[in-house]
């Protein structure tokens, strides 16, 4: 007896399989398509860059009234070594379904699609289309699918689907993504006064960084929490026997409502300043990526109709922030009404051994049948 047993089970269980990691959303574009026709749904490819499309489904007739959106692409494995189970093969265990991209986004996707699969068995009459879209490129966080669906598309109002543990959230965090690069001149380790050393320049740089990242962190958001300032990445030096010439410090600055990407970028390059004309350095800062926050107003009629659908299935209906990015700020940005909602917790994506409970993810396969029934009939 197979141990996925649902539609969403099975449909989650074929496209973990298949390793759409950033940048090779391609591998699984012709398989999205060929599923969305199986449900029933009218299908669209939407070019964005080389063989990576967006892959849209509509279901009904006329201007799409209900988008539910969310991203194809995923993370790398990793050090696939410490995984306990291979993580481009789904795996059921105690309940749960483990693979890369189980929780984010792919769960949500597959929810999604079999709830769209009961619409069309049900025959409901549907005033309006409903779409379901798996976009490419969002883990980078520069949103390029999100972008180029929203050239053409502009839904009544839009649902975001990550994992949110089934907790409607209406605002989500904006980052900055910079890379600080610091230039030195390189030498024999030897003679070390004949170059310029670019880590210690760098050292230099970190603790005015933590000194900022302080700063940062006094402003905060009641819905949101606080902003905050990361260095995740640092690379630099080529010999152990050579004076270094190139450091660079990769930033994660996370934006609340109040905060702009100008204003945060321009806040950071003063600090990068002060370094480079203390330490007479050439430093230079370069955005890699950004967005901004958003935030839905919790009068607007999706809101309403996502409480009410949470509270039918006794979930908690209490509206909260989203800590992560996503896709939101782009609907958003068209004025389009729009939640972020999917089974799931954020605490499991980008794991090791990320999963998500079958339990979960029948549950977000009624709230969105829920929803879709109540936005479309």
């Amino acid at each position: 007896m197979s141990v996925f047993n649902t539609p969403a089970e099975r449909y989650l269980r074929d496209i973990i399989a298949i390793p759409s990691v950033t940048g090779h959303e391609g591998l699984i574009k012709d398989h999205l398509a060929t599923t969305f026709e199986e449900i029933g749904l009218e299908v669209e490819l939407q070019h964005v860059d080389r063989d990576r499309y967006n892959v849209i489904g509509r279901l009904g007739e006329g201007p799409v009234k209900l988008m539910l959106c969310t991203h194809m692409d995923v993370i790398p494995a990793l050090d696939e070594t410490l995984w306990h189970s291979p993580p481009f093969e789904a795996t059921v265990k105690e309940g749960r379904i483990y693979g890369r991209g189980a929780v984010d986004a792919k769960g949500p996707l597959a929810a999604a699609m079999e709830a769209m699969l009961r619409i069309k068995n049900d025959g409901v009459r549907l005033k309006g289309s409903v779409a379901i879209a798996a976009v490419v490129e969002e883990e980078t966080g520069r949103s390029l699918g999100a972008r180029k669906l929203m050239e053409k598309y502009s839904p009544a109002m839009g649902i975001i689907m990550e994992p949110t543990g089934l907790r409607i959230s209406v605002a989500h965090k904006g980052a900055i993504r910079p890379v600080i690069t610091i230039h030195g001149k390189s030498a024999h380790s030897s003679s070390p006064d004949k170059g310029v050393n670019a880590i210690s320049i760098a050292a230099e740089v970190l603790r005015e960084l933590e000194l900022y990242r302080s700063k940062v962190m006094e402003v905060a958001d009641p819905m949101l929490g606080r902003s905050s300032l990361e260095v995740t990445m640092i690379q630099g030096g080529e010999r152990i026997n050579v004076v270094p010439e190139k450091c660079q410090i990769y930033v994660d600055r996370r934006l609340i409502p109040g905060e702009t990407v100008e204003s945060a970028y321009d806040e950071l390059d003063e600090v990068v300043k002060s370094v480079g004309d203390r330490a007479k350095a050439h430093i230079i800062l370069k955005l890699l990526c950004s967005y901004p926050t958003s935030r839905t107003d919790e009068n607007e009629k999706i809101v309403v109709i996502v409480k009410d659908a949470l509270e039918r299935k006794g979930l908690t209906s209490e509206p909260m922030g989203f800590p992560a990015g996503c896709d939101m700020h782009t609907f958003v940005a068209r004025g389009i009404p729009t939640v972020i909602l999917g089974p799931g917790g954020i605490y499991q994506a980008h794991t090791i051994d990320e999963y998500i409970e079958k339990e979960d993810l029948r549950l977000g396969v009624d709230v969105y049948e829920d929803i879709i029934n109540n936005v479309m009939t």
